[in-house]
């Protein structure tokens, strides 16, 4: 199904006496001004003026390009499940799976989306594959405490058939894990003080259990930019009290990644701790753990470095949110294109300056 047939699921919130543009035109344009580098309502009007030429090919546009407050009125008024299921169903259509699906779940601070208290900065949670490069789908909160609701949200929507979810210790949870496992998937979860009884028999088990040949190790060298690093990743059958079995009944094997990083003549050392509901196989799991950070490092960083969104200053939550949206659906756009090779920043540029590149991206 085509990006504008998938859009017409978008039901129109504006009353027919006030309708002027047509509302999947303002969609289609804000996601394709997104695409090719607008940052704001501004510049979403910007590129419609000069790209309205192009935007005819596949919309009617009767009444031209609507101005930078109609943009933002429409966006922030449309219903965020149906622009979700709207969007993330045409980017899942473009989706090509390979092998187990690994999705990452994380947050993200947009840090001038913020409205009357700057203590209540918009939180986006993002659903990541990090086998395709592609946001699956987001939700938001507008404070740092509530992402754990909003990420059990996403589970809710997420299909999760043979796919392992992996989390920061955030999301520890019982019920956390009781939704994916619910859902025919598993989960690698990071363990840390906000767990404190967990963590502490985790650690017990480990420092009993070094020696016995129940323990699976994995061992993974890097060298590079002046530094190595050696990571033992270590897992184990998840044996604990019946007290704690009883509390976290999902969880089969403990993980600890023991890191001994070299800058020059210094060595610090560094232990982290997983629970996860996965048999016991070191090397899988190595890889899973360093993959979850391929989130902060191809989604987070990319949206702040080439989309510039911590400089997105929108200080309605819903039109922030759609933004963070659009933006998510353009880079996974730009990360499924094999066909010009080129980086992320050049794709995007060529993306605002060459229309028949742009419809390549969109159309196919």
């Amino acid at each position: 199904m085509t990006l504008l047939k998938h859009l017409e699921i978008i039901t129109d919130p504006r009353k027919d006496i006030n309708i002027k543009h047509n509302l999947i035109d303002v969609v289609f344009l804000t996601l394709s001004a997104s695409l090719s580098g607008a940052t704001g309502w501004k510049s979403i009007e910007q590129f419609g003026t000069h790209q309205l030429d192009w935007l005819r090919l596949y919309r009617p546009f009767e009444h031209g390009i609507p101005r930078r407050h109609c943009i933002a009125n429409i966006i922030k008024s449309l219903d965020s499940e149906l622009l979700l299921q709207a969007i993330f169903g045409w980017l899942n259509d473009k989706r090509q799976l390979t092998g187990k699906p690994i999705i990452a779940l994380d947050g993200k601070t947009m840090r001038r989306a913020w409205a009357d208290d700057i203590h209540k900065e918009l939180h986006v949670v993002s659903a990541f594959d990090v086998k395709t490069g592609m946001a699956l789908y987001l939700d938001a909160a507008d404070k740092k405490g509530h992402e754990a609701a909003v990420a059990r949200d996403i589970i809710d929507a997420l299909a999760l058939d043979n796919a392992v979810v992996t989390l920061d210790a955030l999301h520890c949870q019982k019920t956390t894990m009781s939704k994916i496992i619910g859902k025919n998937g598993d989960f690698v979860i990071q363990i840390k003080g906000n767990q404190p009884t967990l963590l502490e028999a985790v650690k017990a088990e480990f420092a009993t259990r070094y020696d016995s040949p129940e323990l699976a190790m994995f061992e993974q060298t890097n060298t590079g930019h002046g530094r190595k690093e050696r990571r033992r990743v270590m897992q184990i059958a998840g044996h604990l009290l019946p007290e704690l079995s009883e509390k976290w009944p999902h969880i089969k094997t403990l993980i600890e990644v023991a890191s001994e990083r070299t800058v020059g003549a210094k060595t610090a050392c560094s232990s982290h701790w997983y629970a996860s509901s996965l048999p016991v196989n070191a090397a899988e799991l190595a890889d899973i753990i360093r993959e979850h950070w391929a989130i902060e490092n191809q989604l987070h960083w990319v949206l702040d470095v080439v989309f510039r969104e911590d400089e997105l200053n929108v200080s309605d939550p819903d039109g922030a949110k759609h933004l963070a949206l659009f933006n998510r659906a353009a880079l996974s756009v730009i990360k499924q294109h094999r066909g010009k090779k080129d980086s992320l920043v050049g794709k995007r540029q060529s993306a605002a300056w060459a229309p028949n590149f742009r419809s390549e991206l969109l159309f196919g």
